[in-house]
């Protein structure tokens, strides 16, 4: 029996694996296309989730909403790049 992997990068967004009766045998991570934002809105991740559970192949409909707090994680990404890049500059996450 196999699955699916699921996996999220900030630059890329979604992608997928299927995978085989181990985890190690997988087929080539692959982008959800169907989610057209990085940080796309969590109901649409859990729609073309559910799909490609379901069906084993990914949606053709629009899933193109931005999730609402993907302003704060931007900023947040970037003071923490910010901050750790200064000399002796440990982020801690307050503002």
């Amino acid at each position: 029996m196999g699955g699916l992997r699921f996996n999220w990068e900030e630059d890329r967004g979604w992608s997928y694996a299927l995978l085989g009766v181990s985890p190690s045998i997988a087929t080539p991570t692959q982008p959800l296309a169907a989610l057209h934002r990085v940080f796309a809105a969590p109901d649409d991740v859990a729609a073309v989730a559910e799909h490609l559970v379901r069906d084993w192949r990914t949606p053709t409909g629009e899933y193109g909403a931005e999730w609402d707090q993907a302003t704060h994680v931007r900023a947040t990404i970037e003071r923490f790049r910010a901050t750790v890049k200064k000399p002796g500059g440990l982020w801690t996450g307050a503002e």
